[in-house]
């Protein structure tokens, strides 16, 4: 399943991040690791970006990159 799949409250494992180098550098900086719980906090109505929680922490991704994450829900 991907982060994009995702809707408000579920909450998921990151499995693996299949983005480029310079995305996936991003994306791992800001907590988007394999194992991390993430939880999807909002999105807008035509699932164009999402907010989701890492950490304790809120992070703003456009749908195209929750596409690339890989997650299972919980």
């Amino acid at each position: 399943m991907k982060l994009n799949e995702l809707n408000i409250g579920d909450e998921a494992i990151v499995r693996k991040v299949f983005a480029s180098e310079p995305l996936k550098s991003r994306l791992l900086s800001m907590g988007i690791t394999k194992g991390e719980k993430i939880k999807v906090l909002k999105h807008t109505l035509a699932k164009n970006t999402f907010e989701v929680e890492v950490n304790r922490v809120p992070i703003a991704l456009r749908s195209e990159e929750a596409a690339l994450v890989e997650v299972e829900k919980i």
